[in-house]
């Protein structure tokens, strides 16, 4: 998903900022890993049984692209008892399987504690954007309860904008509604995109208390970008407030797919 271009809310289609899809496809790759790990089998294994005990072995492999698989079979299989043994390779040397632990800690779904989530929040700070999205869709299968996003919370200070983003996607994908009052905070943040991504997140958790902060958005932000997120999610209500911005954005606003949303929005 190009993250800058399309983004997709929940429940429904919206601009740019939303929710990321959960169905990440991962090919069946146990036969993979027999061949990488040089075993000739005469017939399959039957079982899971069977399969998870060689499966961990590899995870110890000096080869990255054997530990990815094996991982990535880990999580395909989906059995929770081995979730102690991938957690440690989030942290692992190689990208790939950075990548393929936290995909698989998605598919895995272990209880949401603040451990699991401050995991899932350094690998939001990891220096490959792949592994950051990875991130985004494993806090969106693993649903940690507001109480618990604090650690995330703390990357909209981050001094990388890609972390800050990438926290802000995060903060979309669950119940964000206690973290609306630092996505406020946040929200003049230099970097156009973090600052559309939270307009997006308090429109989806800060219910109508949020309208007259977005509506400062829609008449004061510089990017159009936010002004149209703005007027999107002014759209979904219907206060008179409201409604008499919207009209004004229709009738003032310079850009023109800024106008079309304020009017959809009506």
């Amino acid at each position: 998903m190009n993250w800058g271009v399309v983004f997709i809310s929940r429940p429904r289609a919206y601009l740019r900022f939303g929710r990321t899809s959960s169905r990440i496809i991962v090919c069946s790759v146990v036969p993979l890993v027999f061949c990488l790990a040089g075993c000739v089998q005469d017939s399959p294994l039957s079982s899971k049984e069977r399969t998870v005990p060689l499966l961990l072995d590899l995870l110890h492999d000096e080869s990255p692209e054997v530990r990815r698989t094996a991982v990535e079979s880990l999580g395909k299989i989906g059995d929770p008892r081995t979730v102690d043994s991938v957690l440690p390779f989030m942290h692992d040397p190689a990208a790939i399987v950075r990548e393929a632990s936290v995909l698989a800690m998605g598919r895995l779904k272990p209880a949401a504690t603040r451990g699991v989530v401050v995991l899932l929040a350094q690998a939001l700070e990891d220096p490959l954007e792949s592994v950051r999205q990875a991130a985004v869709v494993a806090i969106g299968e693993i649903e940690p309860g507001a109480r618990l996003l604090q650690p995330v919370v703390g990357l909209l200070q981050s001094s990388d904008v890609t972390v800050r983003r990438a926290a802000v996607r995060a903060l979309l994908q669950v119940d964000s509604s206690e973290s609306v009052p630092a996505l406020v905070a946040a929200g003049r943040d230099s970097d156009a995109e973090v600052r559309q991504g939270i307009v997006a997140a308090v429109g989806e958790w800060g219910g109508a208390a949020a309208s007259p902060w977005i509506r400062e958005r829609l008449v004061g932000d510089p990017s159009p970008g936010v002004r149209t997120e703005a007027a999107y999610r002014l759209g979904t209500l219907s206060d008179p407030d409201t409604k008499a911005a919207l009209n004004t954005t229709i009738a003032k606003d310079p850009d023109s797919g800024v106008r079309r949303w304020a009017k959809r929005g009506t």
